[in-house]
């Protein structure tokens, strides 16, 4: 197939994603993950003339493709990540589909080697607001709260400042956040790093939202007839 026909082919598939996440919200929120990383800003302005690839022009036997899909799907839980569409964008800011996916749901294996470039697993309004950080945009436009899950951990400069990509990298531990600009005064929450727990991260500014350690699915289910077990823990003064 030669260039014009695969890039046809292309956008069939791009067109036929859900109708929840347009055509143009999909490729600017590919553009927006390739942004994220430093060594891609430049290439991420031209993402919207860059040549798009299909499924087609990578193996799917290929090993590294598998490992990075694999990557990608243990961004978040199971449940929305085994049918989102697994995508990546190289460093010639082409837009690569290594799986069509079902539902809503994007997810992105990212760069180990590059300092905010993680593997995520994004919902439609978690694109938007994470499209308008990467933009820069004074304040983020998702109308209703998302979710971003980062279950692999992640590396980033800044828990204060949403545009820092300068300062060392802070390592994270797994985690996923709720995308809505809470007031920590108001609910009483932490502002700083935590390795368990919640934190109002980027506090203060427009996008200000919930960082939760950890998985949703982390410990036990209740079962009827379970036993309680208390623990204590001593609080500093």
């Amino acid at each position: 197939m030669d260039n014009k026909g695969r890039r046809a082919g292309v956008t069939q598939v791009v067109n036929a994603l859900p109708s929840t996440l347009s055509r143009r919200d999909f490729v600017g929120s590919l553009a927006a993950i390739g942004a994220a990383a430093p060594g891609l800003i430049r290439e991420a302005a031209f993402a919207s003339e860059a040549p798009l690839l299909d499924a087609g022009a990578v193996s799917m036997t290929d090993p590294i493709t598998n490992e990075r899909i694999r990557r990608a799907r243990l961004s978040g839980p199971s449940q929305v990540t085994a049918n989102a569409t697994v995508a990546e964008m190289d460093a010639q800011g082409h837009y690569t589909i290594l799986v069509k996916g079902t539902n809503d749901w994007v997810c992105f294996p990212g760069n180990e080697n590059v300092v905010g470039d993680v593997p995520m697993a994004l919902d439609p309004m978690g694109m938007q607001w994470f499209m308008d950080l990467v933009a820069r945009k004074a304040k983020p436009t998702n109308t209703s709260p998302g979710l971003i899950y980062m279950l692999c951990g992640a590396y980033q400069h800044s828990y204060t400042d949403p545009f820092d990509r300068t300062s060392p990298p802070i390592p994270i531990g797994p985690h996923w956040m709720l995308i809505w600009p809470f007031d920590a005064n108001a609910v009483g929450m932490s502002t700083v790093m935590r390795d368990a727990g919640t934190l109002v991260m980027f506090a203060g500014t427009p996008y200000a939202h919930l960082h939760i350690c950890g998985s949703p699915w982390d410990g036990n289910e209740y079962r009827p007839g379970d036993r309680a077990i208390r623990t204590l823990t001593y609080g500093r003064p």
